[in-house]
């Protein structure tokens, strides 16, 4: 063993450093994945309109919490994602024809008969990661489940035209989820959950007339005590109030259908560059990684090689070999400082991305709502003015 080690060192050190410094130039592998689109699933038999569910998807919650100093994440893309990834889910969500309404909503203060809420765990032009939770109206949970995809490079080939949305897979997944647990459901019991939403809206207008007419199980699920009468003078007023509630949620559903059409181009071309970005990041460090171990072997083998010289040729050689290393350690430096290089370029191309979906001003009949900020505290204000608009037409003060 020692024989051989003496054979080996130090020339053969400064040799084996080498080759490993240079086999991370051939370690490259294109990734190839399937650019087949998952179908979108349909209901297995028709579905009566009376149980066809209204559905919200507030913008899904972005995520910044769970990163951490060594994801590159730029706070202004995800939010515009959070908007962007909750309007997708919407489209495709539409596309099954198995729902009535399906909006983005600021938040799920809104009623409505389901909810779709959602976090950005990773979102890095690569690999897509969201953790998706749905629940209806009466707060029993249908999905809690947690959706990835990594994609490859042919999803943002041009030459490709077909190829819609890079992750578009999941999102058909996540809304195929959602339609099982629907199917699991019968027609009436769907109905019960629209009345459960409309004993709600009306309850928040007039707490004294709806109290008891909703109570809860033992678990916290809501559950309809009893039902008013269907000429109900009052559910008729809350009922109008609702309808003009309906009108303002598809407002701002257009504001949303804007901010992810503007968006979408140059989140597209970001998403390419991320892509890019990460992968070529990922190359640099693992020869950046390999290069600092070859440069560290090298030098300590240069050294072992210069202290156990029995020759000025053996000397020269130790000394050879740990110049290797140092002009290793420089390259890994450099790859590193590269690779840093390429995600600055991605935050550049964020904040561009930011100024391009800027807050837009929306007109309604009787006001001018600037959808800036905060589209959740537009929909509080929107909604003590409806409070109002009741009170008057009740006659109270």
């Amino acid at each position: 063993m020692s024989k051989l080690y003496r054979k080996f060192t130090p020339a053969g050190a400064m040799f084996m450093a080498v080759i490993l410094a240079s086999s991370s130039a051939w370690a490259r592998v294109d990734k190839v994945t399937s650019t087949t689109l998952v179908p979108i699933k349909t209901p297995s038999s028709p579905i009566a309109t009376e149980a066809l569910l209204d559905v919200a998807i507030p913008p899904f919650h972005d995520g910044l919490d769970l990163t951490d100093d060594e994801d590159t994440v730029f706070p202004e893309v995800r939010f515009a994602e959070a908007i962007y990834f909750s309007n997708q889910l919407a489209k495709i969500m539409e596309r099954s024809g198995a729902w009535g309404a399906i909006r983005v909503t600021p938040s799920t203060d809104i009623i409505m008969d389901v909810y779709v809420t959602g976090t950005i765990v990773q979102s890095d032009g690569e690999t897509l990661e969201l953790e998706v939770r749905v629940f209806d109206t009466s707060g029993r949970q249908w999905l809690d489940e947690e959706y990835k995809h990594v994609t490859g490079k042919y999803a943002y080939d041009r030459r490709l035209r077909n190829i819609g949305d890079p992750f578009q897979n999941l999102f058909t997944n996540i809304a195929n989820d959602i339609l099982l647990a629907r199917e699991k459901m019968a027609d009436s019991e769907a109905v019960r959950l629209r009345q459960i939403s409309e004993l709600r809206f009306a309850r928040d207008f007039s707490p004294q007339a709806f109290n008891e007419h909703i109570g809860q199980d033992r678990n916290g699920i809501l559950k309809i005590e009893r039902l008013p009468a269907e000429n109900d003078s009052i559910l008729q007023r809350v009922e109008k109030i609702r309808e003009r509630d309906y009108l303002y949620i598809d407002t701002m559903q257009d504001y949303y259908d804007v901010f992810s059409q503007q968006m979408h181009l140059p989140y597209q071309d970001f998403r390419r560059a991320s892509y890019e970005s990460v992968v070529k990041a990922r190359q640099l460090r693992k020869q950046a990684n390999r290069r600092m171990i070859a440069g560290f072997g090298a030098i300590i083998a240069g050294i072992y090689g210069r202290t156990q010289a029995d020759s000025r040729l053996q000397s020269d050689a130790g000394m050879a070999t740990a110049a290797v290393g140092g002009y290793l350690l420089k390259s890994a430096l450099d790859r590193r400082q590269e690779s840093a290089e390429h995600t600055e370029i991605v935050a550049e191309m964020g904040s561009s991305l930011e100024a391009e979906i800027a807050p837009q001003v929306i007109e309604l009949e009787d006001r001018t709502v600037t959808l800036s900020g905060s589209v959740e505290a537009q929909y509080s204000q929107w909604k003590e003015l409806l409070h109002e608009i009741y009170q008057q037409e009740r006659g109270t003060p």
